[in-house]
């Protein structure tokens, strides 16, 4: 278990993917110059209820540890990071500061190590390279399955609720089994690989 602040969002980290954020709140500059100083993470938590610059939103129980991988003083004068999605998280319990700040103590939920793909599931692979090279991002070769999933939900489009329901389930097959539903309700399937639908 550690302790950790947390930053709550409209919006889902997954492990191994990145987010761009602007900081202007004193709360969380304070937390981000903290994190910089000792080389520390946040959290970065969902909100269920309530707004990003709100003091009292309603979050979900499980977020993604983040590290600052980059920054730089924008141009509107506002600070700018990139946070790196670490690893998924339980929060146990929380508390808030007079500056608004809330910090929790977590429990580091364990994924499975999964490196083959499911041979039902190659078509993600295709899906993946599909898209990265059409963002003109190169995936990385020999991924775990669950990193390859992750990126897969970090690039589609789809609902922020759906996002944080993948991220809270434990088992990478069964991730990738309603990953795999929803994207037959997308319709995606048939357009990458038309007999995965029947698998």
């Amino acid at each position: 278990m550690a302790e950790i602040p947390l930053f709550p969002l409209n919006t889902v980290l997954l492990p191994g993917n990145t987010l761009g954020l602007k900081i202007f709140e004193p709360r969380y500059l304070d937390m981000i110059a903290t994190c910089m100083r000792e080389n520390s993470g946040f959290g970065v938590v969902l909100i269920h209820n309530g707004e990003e610059t709100g003091v009292d939103s309603e979050i979900y129980s499980v977020g993604t540890s983040a590290t600052i991988s980059d920054w730089e003083h924008r141009a509107d004068g506002l600070l700018g990071i990139t946070a790196l999605g670490i690893e998924r998280f339980e929060i146990l319990t929380t508390g808030t500061q007079p500056d608004g700040l809330t910090f929790a103590e977590v429990k580091i939920l364990e994924e499975s190590n999964t490196r083959e793909i499911p041979e039902q599931f190659h078509y993600m692979l295709e899906l993946l390279d599909h898209i990265s090279a059409q963002e003109g991002r190169i995936r990385r070769t020999g991924q775990p399955f669950c990193e390859i999933l992750y990126q897969l939900i970090y690039l589609l489009p789809l609902e922020v609720t759906l996002k944080q329901r993948l991220l809270e389930i434990p088992d990478c097959s069964e991730r990738a089994v309603i990953l795999h539903a929803e994207l037959i309700r997308l319709g995606v399937i048939q357009y990458v690989k038309p007999e995965a639908a029947n698998q």
